[in-house]
């Protein structure tokens, strides 16, 4: 059974282009906000449509979602869209929707030399080098849309936080226009590291951070009243040998092959064609991109134990205080505990100040919505990937 309770008031202040905070709606009726992993969060806000600060609720504008001092998500005004029924006293109802912050990272593409003009860009990659994870998705973000970037393609008030070193070292290439939201997922997921961007002050802030482990803590069962449902299933690997190729143009082909054996699934090896045929084989630091590349696309096709659930808040276990987003939990299932990421939360908030969380935990999953625009932009950059590495390979 769900289980509603006092929590902090939510406070919804809207900013302009500038990111000034230019008013607080504190009549709207019904509010819902997802955020995710690693991925574009979401918010659905209704108000009537006669309501005074209907008017500050345009594309253009954003919202800041606080609850008590926190900022749950802070993102643009995409669609505002009005309702009416023929039983409606008033004037209808504006339902208001946005996308977090989150959406710069969608939305900009990775420049083989982010520092070089359009006409000027003759690199094929760009190329990381030794460095250690959230340096290397921080120098992603900062030299193409941050502080860094050219002026044309700099984000106004976007800043980084500082650095904290997160990661193991890696080296590896981004293949030239690359998403820039997909190139910060696949070093995420291998470094195992969380990423977002939220505002902070009068700044948009890029956060790079460590997921918790609270399965120890943090555990959910029918039996403690904190679950609604559960389901557990085991998805095969796709990828248990990686056949790295690097070279072949302009320099010798190298192959390098690295097996990673799965007990479960103790079939034929699954080989996977992992393809680096940009890199020169006389780099020096081929033997680390060869297996930073391998590394991702093992840990891509990897078995995946699939734990999709619903736990919903009660005052021993709350949502944003004890767990949040990309902290690994912990859920009983046919007697026995389980743990994975919590992907995404919905949080829904009413006019009268009530508060229902519930989150999903488990594998991206179609049925539930999760990472839509994450999939969208990455299955757009395999057929873009599919065409550059045809037409780079057609005859003369």
């Amino acid at each position: 059974m769900e289980m509603a309770f006092d929590q902090p008031r939510v406070t919804v202040q809207v900013r302009d282009d500038s990111l000034d905070i230019v008013g607080v709606v504190d009549d709207f009726t019904a509010l819902t906000i997802t955020p995710r992993f690693n991925a574009v969060g979401a918010y659905v806000l209704n108000i009537a449509a006669d309501s005074p600060k209907a008017h500050l609720l345009v594309p253009g504008n954003g919202l800041v979602i606080r609850r008590g001092a926190d900022v749950l998500m802070s993102g643009p005004i995409r669609e505002p869209n009005w309702t009416r029924s023929d039983n409606d006293g008033g004037s209808g109802t504006l339902t208001v929707n946005g996308v977090d912050d989150m959406t710069l990272l969608a939305g900009a593409t990775c420049w083989p030399n982010p520092t070089a003009a359009p006409g000027s860009q003759t690199d094929s990659v760009y190329k990381i080098s030794g460095v250690v994870a959230e340096t290397a998705m921080r120098a992603l973000v900062n030299l193409n849309i941050g502080p860094g970037a050219q002026a044309a393609r700099k984000i106004s008030n976007l800043t980084l936080a500082a650095d904290g070193a997160h990661g193991a070292s890696i080296t590896k290439q981004v293949n030239q226009f690359d998403n820039l939201l997909t190139a910060l997922q696949d070093i995420a997921k291998t470094a195992g590291l969380g990423f977002r961007i939220v505002q902070v002050g009068s700044n948009l802030q890029f956060q790079v951070y460590e997921p918790a482990d609270l399965s120890a803590s943090a555990k959910f069962s029918f039996g403690l009243g904190n679950l609604t449902d559960a389901s557990y299933s085991v998805t095969a690997p796709t990828c248990t040998k990686a056949v790295v190729v690097a070279g072949g143009g302009s320099s010798p082909r190298v192959v390098s092959v690295t097996t990673r054996a799965d007990a479960a699934f103790p079939g034929p090896w699954i080989e996977q064609f992992v393809d680096l045929t940009s890199v020169d084989t006389a780099s020096v630091d081929l033997t680390a991109q060869m297996n930073q590349a391998a590394n991702e696309a093992l840990t891509s096709g990897a078995a995946q134990g699939n734990l999709t659930m619903t736990p919903i808040d009660t005052p021993r276990l709350q949502f944003g205080r004890d767990y949040t987003v990309g902290d690994q939990v912990s859920c009983q299932v046919k007697g026995d505990f389980f743990a994975d990421v919590v992907r995404e939360v919905s949080i829904s908030f009413d006019a009268q100040g009530g508060y229902l969380a519930k989150a999903v935990i488990g594998s991206s999953d179609s049925t539930n919505n999760q990472d839509v625009l994450a999939r969208q932009f990455q299955y757009i950059a395999r057929i873009f990937n599919k065409l550059r590495r045809l037409e780079t390979r057609k005859p003369s």
